[in-house]
């Protein structure tokens, strides 16, 4: 493997470092902190309003406590198998797996983003705010060759531009669910996206109106408009109707 691809690699790990340290320091700082004292006090409260004993207000707090330790360090386990360095690799490995990239295109394709990092007008550096995203930082990169979005669900997503038939806007109501102990609530939201149709879809049964082979969702359609800006510049394969 040629070693513009690794580095690229390497790149990617770094990039995502920063959001990885912001929130294990959060985790460590502020969401193991108070999920302790909470339980603790509350555990030390209700025990205390039962029995109105100081001694047992201080083995239900002190229970409490450990119940927390529990909880903090499930949490902790999770988060750092989820953040480890390898995930992110292998989600960015998966991607180029997926697009069909070659053994012999990979260091074009390293080439091509390591030299994206430096040219603004190749990529788009933005955070997914929506249900769900918690920030997560997220780029968008178009090169001679490939369009790529990090950051997203899936985490990463590449085109092969010689692959497009064309590129169509769209958007998605989606509806979730946030759980809580007591509660539970459903959202809705629109999720823009930008749709990659390949090369051969007539010969799949596949009409422009069919669901894409390949789509990049972005909570924002300011920054949606802006990477098909770029698409529609670089590629020439943009369309906005269905015809």
């Amino acid at each position: 493997m040629g070693n513009n691809y690794e580095a690229w690699m390497d790149y990617e790990s770094k990039w995502i470092a920063g959001y990885r340290r912001k929130l294990m320091r959060t985790t460590t700082h502020i969401t193991i902190p108070i999920t302790l004292g909470f339980l603790t006090l509350f555990m030390g409260a209700v025990a205390f309003v039962d029995r109105m004993s100081t001694e047992d207000a201080f083995y239900g707090a002190v229970g409490g406590f450990f119940c927390g330790a529990v909880v903090c360090g499930v949490i902790y386990l999770c988060l750092r198998f989820g953040l480890r360095d390898g995930k992110y690799r292998r989600l960015v490995r998966q991607a180029v797996k997926t697009a069909g990239i070659t053994e012999m295109e990979r260091e074009q394709l390293g080439t091509e983003m390591l030299a994206a990092r430096d040219d603004s007008k190749q990529r788009i550096f933005f955070e997914m705010v929506g249900f769900g995203s918690n920030h997560t930082p997220a780029r968008f990169v178009l090169t001679p060759h490939y369009a790529y979005l990090a950051g997203g669900y899936p985490y990463a997503i590449l085109v092969r531009l010689a692959d497009l038939q064309e590129i169509r806007p769209g958007e998605e109501q989606k509806v979730a669910v946030r759980r809580g102990a007591q509660t539970r609530g459903v959202h809705t939201f629109t999720l823009h996206t930008i749709g990659y149709q390949r090369r051969g879809r007539a010969d799949r049964d596949l009409g422009p109106a069919d669901l894409p082979d390949e789509s990049m969702g972005f909570f924002s359609q300011e920054i949606r408009d802006k990477a098909l800006s770029m698409l529609r510049d670089g590629t020439g394969l943009v369309r906005t109707s269905v015809d």
